[in-house]
């Protein structure tokens, strides 16, 4: 496994080009979220722009990555199946014994807040035209919040 992740925040060289370090880490990454039994023909996008929220097929995922970078502080790839020392993000979405993150559990979790904000029907990831209300905006906090661990 690839244990130095330094090369995500090294994206672009001097020039804005993105780097061929960055390029290599980008393929490394797509072939371990794609390698986990959860993954399917599509895997939440890391990229800072999709923030998981979205899904992708490996080319798709790999041109956000290198367009958008990853979200900040995505170290450990949890999100995709990756386990860490930290008994914080082991614990998200953890089944026993299997060492990996829950889709299941993600979607779970949203449905909770989806339900517990009354937005039934109205939830929409795309993008937004316009400003989300108050309301909404308290719900997308809300679910980023659950997505993000706290160090």
């Amino acid at each position: 496994m690839m244990e130095d992740r330094s090369w995500i925040d090294r994206r672009l060289d001097d020039r804005g080009f993105v780097t061929n370090e960055f390029k290599e880490g980008v393929q490394f990454f797509v072939r371990f979220a794609f390698s986990r039994p959860q993954a399917k023909s599509e895997i939440k996008c890391p990229c800072s722009k999709c923030r998981c929220r979205k899904w992708g097929n490996p080319e798709v995922v790999s041109m956000h990555l290198c367009k958008h970078g990853f979200m900040n502080n995505y170290y450990t790839w949890y999100v995709h199946g990756e386990t860490s020392n930290n008994p914080a993000i082991n614990f998200i979405g953890e089944s026993s014994n299997s060492g990996f993150v829950s889709n299941e559990s993600d979607a779970m979790y949203h449905e909770m807040l989806v339900d517990a904000m009354g937005l039934q029907g109205e939830y929409n990831e795309e993008p937004m035209a316009e400003e989300p209300n108050h309301k909404a905006r308290k719900f997308y906090e809300l679910l980023h919040a659950a997505e993000v661990y706290i160090k």
